[in-house]
């Protein structure tokens, strides 16, 4: 393939995983999401990496799921399910998330619970504009990442949260120079590649088990109240409002 939609490199045991669709923010189209949930499968069975680094290429992380695809209704959500790691189920190995610019939708779920540890840089933005855009794909993923009225406030207002902002709340781990996040994300992988590889599995697959409870029992919810959303001539009008640059006109059905 002349230009992978992700790039794929392992260097002394840190597999560098990139996100190669710079000239649409890394937006989460159908291929980027397949390609994707392959590397996820490729960097588990692995033998060279112990661990990944994931990144996006040009000005951004990712800009969520491509809403170019929604508004022309050939959107999957098959597809975007594929782009999160299975992190605690198949995916044991650890993950680190260098993220810049910014991390909006389904990039910032991605980037914060598609990532065991994340790194921000200064200047990065983090988002959850569903509310603006008339759209959700998942709730119960992100309860537990923030506290309570926090995120509360994070997923009502659709409005950004500074680096800073989300590294005070819990939601990174570490906030440097944008020019130096990806010597400390290298950083950290180095720290985390030296460690006992079936100790950081079974540490990972306590970890998620655990978080993953409450987000089991809630998952009965989807089909009565995300799936008639995602399915809503709502969810047409706003990603149609979003590209053509307009507040969006929403009827409640």
């Amino acid at each position: 393939m002349a230009n992978p939609i992700v790039l794929y490199e392992v260097k002394d045991q840190i597999a560098y995983i990139t996100m190669n669709r710079p000239e649409k923010r890394n937006a989460l189209n159908s291929e980027l999401c397949i390609e994707l949930g392959k590397t996820w499968e490729r960097f588990e069975q692995d033998p060279d990496a112990r661990v990944a680094i994931l990144s996006g290429a040009g000005k951004a992380f990712c800009a969520g799921q491509d809403l170019a695809e929604v508004e022309a209704g050939v959107a999957s959500l098959e597809a975007l399910g594929r782009v999160f790691p299975a992190n605690g189920i198949t995916v044991f190995k650890p993950i680190v998330g260098a993220v810049h610019g910014f991390a909006v939708g389904a990039g910032y779920s991605l980037a914060i619970r598609g990532c065991d540890l994340t790194i921000a840089a200064e200047g990065a933005q983090f988002g959850f504009p569903e509310p603006r855009v008339g759209i959700v794909g998942g709730i119960v993923e992100y309860v537990s990442y923030m506290p309570f009225k926090i995120s509360l406030e994070f997923l009502l207002t659709g409005q950004m949260m500074s680096a800073q902002r989300a590294y005070e709340v819990g939601l990174v781990n570490k906030v440097v120079p944008e020019a130096e996040l990806m010597a400390e994300a290298i950083r950290l992988a180095e720290i985390l590649k030296k460690n006992a590889p079936l100790t950081l599995r079974a540490l990972k697959y306590a970890q998620y088990k655990m978080a993953d409870t409450t987000a089991s029992k809630a998952a009965r919810e989807f089909d009565s109240f995300i799936r008639p959303q995602l399915e809503s001539e709502d969810r047409k009008e706003g990603a149609r409002a979003f590209l053509e640059k307009r507040e969006p006109r929403f009827k409640g059905k």
